[in-house]
């Protein structure tokens, strides 16, 4: 899909066909492409006599291969994390290509930002290619933001989970066993592995923004960006510090609920020893009654068995008597 924008005398106008826009060339400002097909790409690249790059380029991890100029354009590819609201959240590249006035985005999935900037595009009446990529890079960083937020909102209601067992031992309720910690666990490495991708995000688009403020990244091109980016990169920054935060954060959760889980695990195995204790005793006496001699002390007798019973019961006794008083149970 492509998305033509262009300067009108009655403001902004959007268009997805190419033939209408043949007579309009010099007033367009912003090609969008969305998992263009090989004409849109084709036509794209006659507009800015360049070539666009594939998607396996866009997927280059070197800095070489995302920020680059070349045929006197800017080309600056970076990654978001999208999808995030589904089960399936996924890393997407994002080419940003400024070359004249000009300016081409490629992206191979769809964005809740770029949607929110077009809407707000189209009540504009004038722009120009600067600003729509200074729009976009905004309207990306308020994205990132607001999973950001998300993510810190989910960090605390998993730590009231965790934490909370305190409370919920003064109000006489249950503690989190140790499928609930187990849960948490798991949600904690959900989130985790999420704010990770996030932190690379948001470091790939801090290089982008860099990049694109450095006025001598191309040769023959002065137009500066530096002064409108620099309230971005300052975002980019307070952001990255955040997840930062977050991440420790985690780090730090994830310790409390394995401590917790062995406090568990532990409580169980104390309860199996002090059994095993317990009944030690009682069977010692009930193996020296039991012994098959001809001569056995209270053997033939009405009370032999009431009194082994009692010494069985008084020696289960003692030990749980003492494990009360040193408050082992």
């Amino acid at each position: 899909m492509i998305r033509i924008y262009t300067q009108t005398d009655e403001g902004i106008n959007r268009s997805a066909g190419l033939e209408e826009q043949e007579a309009r060339r010099g007033d367009i400002f912003w090609i969008d492409l969305l998992t263009p097909t090989a004409e849109e790409l084709k036509y794209a690249e006659d507009i800015c006599a360049i070539e666009m790059p594939t998607k396996d380029e866009q997927r280059e991890i070197e800095a070489t291969s995302r920020l680059y100029c070349e045929d006197g354009g800017r080309f600056m590819t970076t990654s978001v994390l999208s999808r995030v609201e589904t089960d399936d959240p996924i890393i997407a590249e994002i080419t940003f290509i400024i070359k004249d006035r000009v300016l081409v985005t490629v992206r191979h999935t769809d964005s809740y930002s770029f949607r929110v900037f077009s809407h707000q595009l189209l009540r504009m009446r004038s722009t120009n290619r600067d600003l729509v990529f200074v729009g976009l890079l905004e309207t990306l960083v308020d994205r990132q933001a607001d999973v950001l937020e998300r993510f810190g909102t989910d960090l605390d209601a998993i730590s009231k989970k965790i934490f909370g067992s305190g409370h919920a031992r003064r109000k006489g309720e249950e503690d989190p066993d140790t499928d609930d910690l187990r849960d948490a666990l798991e949600e904690l490495g959900r989130v985790g592995d999420l704010i990770t991708r996030q932190r690379d995000a948001l470091v790939n688009l801090l290089r982008l923004i860099t990049y694109a403020g450095n006025e001598d990244s191309c040769m023959g091109t002065h137009d500066s960006l530096y002064v409108p980016l620099r309230p971005v990169s300052r975002d980019v920054n307070s952001l990255s510090e955040y997840a930062s935060f977050l991440s420790n954060k985690v780090n730090f959760m994830l310790d409390a609920v394995l401590g917790l889980i062995n406090i568990e695990q532990n409580d169980i195995f104390k309860v199996f020893t002090i059994m095993s204790v317990v009944f030690l005793p009682p069977t010692l006496i009930a193996s020296i009654f039991g012994m098959n001699f001809e001569h056995m002390p209270f053997l033939h007798t009405a009370w032999g068995f009431w009194l082994s019973i009692v010494l069985m019961l008084v020696a289960a006794g003692l030990p749980l008597l003492f494990f009360k008083l040193k408050r082992y149970i």
